[in-house]
């Protein structure tokens, strides 16, 4: 085997574990053999072939760098902003925007270390984040209003989980809204039964009158008139107040929560598209 057939099988290695041989390294001890026949010792070799643990770490950090760089290449600018539907406040707003503490939302890469608001690590340099900057309302004086400015810097994973979390619950709270909704529709069908059946009774009791009164003689009729007319009168007051009663909870109170029941479903679905896509940016960006 020739030096250079040695060197290019050194830089093989290298390239392909991210570091250096080690002089008893395993199933390279012929390799290492030939290096030191032809160049004196193992590290004289590394040497002609240009590696050393400096060269090594700095291929290593720019392939990181370069690999953190196409992920985030791969977002269009503040694709996550959107995503996470905050929106940027322009410095040029009205004062009265950032009197009542309208916070100020971008989406930058590091150019220095920060420490996430969420989870405490630090946002490394080079590495997308999303940074947030309120105003903390004080009082206005002789100098104009006064008040503090906080800056909060976010890991874009922990702003994803955030969210996350919170479309969930959104969901388990709609799904629950639905489920109360349908009880309450359960209740107006039970009533309107209820009702109905009522309705059947006065139409009963109202034959059950007139059948007494067309049995009854002359002077009985003339007598019991008086009786007669209010009980079918009040019967059939009743049987209108029902069936009233019966057709606003059939078109209005039913279809309304049946309506409330399709915006709810409709809700849910949004959220769980948007929830897939934060979930799919979330696997990306952990994986990565």
């Amino acid at each position: 085997m020739s030096s250079e057939d040695i060197i290019l099988r050194l830089i093989k290695f290298v390239s392909e574990t991210g570091r250096l041989p080690k002089n008893d390294e395993p199933g390279l001890e012929d390799l290492i053999d030939l290096a030191r026949k032809h160049f004196g010792s193992l590290e004289n070799a590394l040497s002609y072939a240009g590696l050393s643990t400096s060269t090594v770490k700095t291929r290593r950090q720019l392939s990181a760098r370069a690999s953190k760089t196409s992920i985030w290449s791969a977002y269009p600018k503040d694709y996550f902003l959107n995503l996470l539907n905050l929106s940027r406040t322009s410095r040029h707003n009205s004062l009265n925007s950032q009197l009542y503490g309208t916070p100020t939302w971008w989406e930058r890469r590091a150019n220095m270390q920060y420490v996430c608001s969420t989870c405490k690590r630090t946002i490394e340099k080079g590495e997308k984040y999303i940074g947030r900057r309120k105003l903390r309302p004080g009082r206005r004086g002789i100098y104009g209003y006064r008040g503090t400015y906080i800056t909060d810097y976010y890991h874009i994973v922990c702003l994803l989980e955030k969210a996350k979390a919170e479309i969930e619950e959104n969901i388990r709270n709609s799904h629950s809204e639905i489920n109360d909704i349908e009880k309450e529709i359960t209740r107006f069908n039970e009533e309107m039964s209820l009702k109905r059946a009522q309705v059947e009774d006065c139409r009963t009791t109202i034959l059950q009158v007139k059948e007494d009164y067309e049995r009854g003689g002359s002077w009985r009729k003339i007598r019991k008139w008086l009786g007669f007319r209010y009980r079918l009168w009040s019967k059939n007051s009743e049987i209108s107040r029902l069936e009233k009663e019966m057709t606003y909870i059939g078109n209005r109170e039913i279809p309304e929560r049946k309506t409330q029941i399709t915006s709810l479903t409709g809700r849910i679905n949004n959220l769980k598209h948007h929830l897939n896509k934060i979930d799919k940016r979330i696997q990306e960006l952990v994986s990565s």
